[in-house]
């Protein structure tokens, strides 16, 4: 073989574009600024100290918690898959949720814990499309639950201040946007619309195989048309993994000694703010942002930064055996592959 037929038989990957790496940079130093000015501002003696002095039984206490909100995750994205013909039982797409959270730690945002999902999931049935609109759907009823939970609780917080709800008020706004493209698409008869222009005007210009998928994206959305009650029955799930989280949270709270100070509902209200925030493309995997907007919300409501970092801190220490899980996994089907 000729040098130039083994180019053609074995292209080299592109490079990596100039602007690409240069954002990814800014990113990964706009996450580290943003930690280590949380820390600098919790003051790294006092955050010892909170963290030294904490009563880590409410770990134990948090600990089911964290793996029945993984578990209530997992049935939101069994019920969005199920109208697509996707026959993975629960449990698989709930170890899809544990491999999810654990690789989520090292990957861009929500779009990198997306891709896994999806490779997993349209795997087994070779459902890329519906896959893909499953999780679409999926991202959709986590905002419309972060707008709906987070604003409700936040109304309900009779100590919050209205400068507060001023705060609240646009990330709900921005959560509630493909809620109302949700609700067109299934309450309405714009995905049949969308499709038929689709197919006319565009499908023909493009490649056949990603015409072929962008139809199949359109008809999978058609699909959950009549199929309310299980869009209705994700967005339950998703509520409750949600308050699951905000379980978890308050035990870290109590575990530093603060718990008393913070009622559920505030911690509810502002654990939806700053799970919006964190979705925010700025960091890697929302990193920085989580933290300084927790701490930022935490402390005006009266909480001290030290003892506000090491609550979260803390909660990742809960969340810990979830994310273990995730890679043990990962750890046993690569050993798995490699012994076949």
């Amino acid at each position: 073989m000729t040098a130039n037929e083994d180019q053609r038989a074995n292209p080299k990957p592109p490079a990596p574009r100039r602007g690409s790496r240069f954002w990814r940079g800014v990113r990964i130093v706009l996450a580290l600024a943003l930690v280590v000015g949380v820390i600098a501002f919790a003051g790294p003696l006092r955050l010892w100290d909170a963290l030294r002095e904490a009563q880590y039984v409410w770990v134990l206490v948090a600990l089911p918690m964290a793996f029945l909100g993984a578990f209530f995750d997992g049935i939101k994205l069994w019920l969005l898959l199920k109208p697509h013909g996707h026959r993975a039982g629960l449990g698989n797409v709930f170890k899809t949720v544990l491999v999810v959270n654990a690789a989520g730690l090292f990957l861009p945002g929500v779009i990198g814990g997306g891709t896994v999902a999806w490779y997993r999931l349209s795997k087994p049935d070779n459902l890329r499309a519906q896959s893909f609109t499953a999780l679409s759907l999926n991202l959709v009823v986590k905002l419309t639950v972060l707008a709906g939970l987070g604003t409700l609780a936040l109304a309900l917080d009779a100590g919050a201040a209205p400068e507060y709800r001023a705060f609240m008020a646009p990330l709900a706004v921005i959560a509630c946007l493909p809620v109302l493209g949700l609700g067109l698409m299934l309450g309405t008869g714009l995905s049949a619309w969308t499709r038929r222009v689709y197919e006319r005007r565009f499908a023909k210009a493009l490649p056949e195989r990603i015409a072929r998928a962008g139809s199949n994206v359109l008809e999978s959305f058609e699909t959950c048309r009549s199929q309310w009650a299980v869009v209705f029955g994700a967005v339950a799930a998703g509520a409750a993994r949600k308050l699951l989280e905000t379980g978890v949270t308050l035990c870290a709270l109590y575990a530093v000694g603060v718990g008393a100070e913070v009622p559920f509902i505030r911690v509810l209200w502002i654990l939806c703010a700053v799970e919006v925030a964190s979705m925010i493309p700025l960091t890697l995997s929302g990193l920085g942002l989580f933290q300084a907007t927790y701490v930022g919300l935490l402390a005006a409501v009266g909480i001290a930064a030290d003892a506000s970092f090491a609550s979260h801190l803390i909660t990742w220490i809960a969340m810990l055996p979830v994310y273990l899980a995730g890679a043990g996994i990962l750890a046993r089907e690569s050993v798995g592959s490699g012994g076949r």
